[in-house]
């Protein structure tokens, strides 16, 4: 409804097409159109020297007005009765002395038609298909069914020789109960002519309003999950992965927090991002992104940014070449260009004295890594748990010398619980006091795991001395005892504890603190047998 006086118009329950159904206000008057959301309260503002030509049109819920803006860009508003078309031609008139176009549309529900792509500084999609008024030219006539901004595109693939895949970044204006876009395929009957829109759509989405220039690039990235390499872009707003089959764009808004694990086997380190919304490629999402360097391996980057802008963006924390390992300096200017705490382990080591153990999840081996405030397993699947969301830990199978498993039940309300195997024995006391005694996190059978050291009857399965036959209580048939279990329950500090401001501790790995156990020598003394 309108409000207010001659040359200014509030109307309600306005949504901002094409990127949320959220409803808010808009304002229009002599210095141009303002809109508010309701509940976020994210505006959007147009000043009148910026509009170049207004349409009218149907849109999906109503009718709505298309702001044509300097550079090719536009913004939708919906939410208009068919009355307020007069009300708001007289108003744009007179106070900012545009007219109001009626725009033609294709309404017939075809679904084939002719791809555009449009030129200028904001690129776009233009699906035509069949208009007209009469039945005898309706099928030479294309006219604009639904138009699409290149800069929402994060991707685009061919996913065969003749269909188009495109995926959309996720509306950061959407509200929790909000339906939104996310992917659209396109079947083009000619491969040569679906080889060349698909080149078309990556060229000119590259050039849209949302990419800018490239702070620095990587070449040839190794990326564990989703498995390739990559050549790495990092832009102001944003970081694009471009590889030989699939392109990605991340926003550094989609980044929830940071994490570098360095291997026990002093060869690689893992960089991992975790993402919200996840990437997709095809049906699979990626809420984590892993990648994988060498710990020896260099590289020397030159930002292309003025040094005074470094200073000022980021308080003299980059600078104009940054160079050293290849997993040091990737990780530092993603931390600080994204401005993203980074998780690095601190206080838990090994038997060994590394910062993760071997184990497994499910049937894939990989590393489980105890930090400050959550666990995180690599490589595949990368599984992330905070220590506040565990009900209780259940150590298993630990009548075995070798090995043992940890049960976690997570107190999510979904009864979802992990399983990690095959966890080496001797490192049973640093996790059980690391757990329950340092994060309060509820450990099942704590009391007599702690005085008996989780050693219960052994059972030797390699040995085989001849003295077991001295033993008349050992029956080799007989089952596995476990122990009884009990609850707790506590808290654990906040996450965001674990990034630091001081610079020089972001990181606290050296190169000369990365022990080499390749080459150790460990002795290891076989329980002894407890007998009745």
């Amino acid at each position: 409804m309108a409000t207010e006086g001659a040359s200014v118009r509030s109307y309600g329950n306005i949504i901002l097409a094409g990127q949320s159904s959220g409803k808010g206000f808009l304002r229009i008057d002599p210095k141009g159109f303002a809109w508010k959301a309701k509940e976020s309260g994210r505006p959007v503002s147009i000043a009148a020297s910026e509009v170049i030509k207004i349409y009218w049109l149907r849109g999906g819920y109503n009718y709505q007005i298309k702001v044509m803006r300097k550079g090719g860009s536009y913004v939708k508003f919906e939410g208009f009765k068919p009355s307020d078309m007069q009300d708001l031609q007289d108003l744009l008139t007179n106070t900012l002395n545009y007219e109001l176009f009626a725009a033609k549309q294709a309404v017939r529900g075809w679904s084939w038609g002719q791809l555009d792509i449009t030129t200028g500084g904001a690129a776009s999609l233009v699906f035509k298909a069949g208009g007209g008024d009469c039945e005898r030219t309706n099928a030479k006539t294309l006219e604009d069914a639904f138009d699409l901004p290149l800069g929402m595109v994060s991707n685009v693939q061919l996913s065969n020789s003749n269909e188009i895949a495109i995926d959309l970044h996720v509306d950061d204006t959407a509200g929790p109960a909000d339906e939104e876009l996310v992917e659209m395929r396109f079947f083009v009957p000619d491969e040569d002519d679906a080889k060349q829109v698909h080149e078309q759509i990556k060229e000119r989405a590259d050039t849209s309003a949302f990419a800018g220039e490239s702070i620095c690039s990587f070449k040839q990235m190794g990326v564990v999950v989703p498995r390739g390499r990559f050549d790495i872009d990092l832009f102001p707003n944003h970081i694009k992965l471009r590889g030989k089959t699939v392109d990605f764009k991340i926003l550094y808004s989609s980044i929830t927090r940071l994490f570098l694990l360095p291997k026990p086997d002093n060869i690689l380190v893992s960089f991992v991002m975790s993402l919200d919304p996840p990437i997709r490629q095809g049906n699979t999402m990626y809420p984590h992104l892993v990648f994988q360097f060498d710990t020896e391996e260099q590289v020397s980057s030159e930002l292309h940014m003025p040094e005074e802008e470094l200073t000022k963006k980021y308080n003299g924390k980059l600078k104009p070449v940054e160079e050293g390992f290849t997993w040091r300096v990737f990780s530092k200017l993603v931390k600080q260009i994204s401005s993203t705490p980074l998780h690095v382990p601190k206080t838990f080591r090994t038997s060994r004295g590394g910062s993760a153990v071997r184990t497994a999840l499910g049937s894939d081996e990989g590393f489980l890594f105890f930090l400050e405030s959550c666990c995180f397993f690599v490589n595949k699947p990368p599984t992330y748990i905070r220590y506040d969301d565990i009900d209780f830990v259940e150590f298993r199978r630990m009548d075995l010398e070798r090995r043992f498993d940890m049960f976690m039940s997570l107190a999510t309300g979904s009864g979802r619980a992990v399983t990690f195997t095959n966890i080496d024995r001797h490192e049973f006391e640093n996790i059980f006091k690391f757990l329950y005694e340092q994060k309060n996190v509820p450990v099942e059978n704590a009391e007599y795991l702690k005085k008996t050291g989780g050693r219960t009857r052994v059972q030797l399965v390699d040995d085989d001395d001849g003295s077991e036959s001295e033993d008349s209580d050992f029956d080799p048939n007989a089952k596995e005892k476990t122990p009884k279990s009990a609850d707790g329950d506590d808290n654990d500090d906040d996450e965001e504890d674990e990034s630091s401001d001081d610079e020089d501790k972001f990181i606290p790995l050296e190169t000369d603190e990365l022990n080499d156990t390749r080459n150790a020598n460990v002795s290891e003394s076989p329980a002894k047998r407890r007998r009745k």
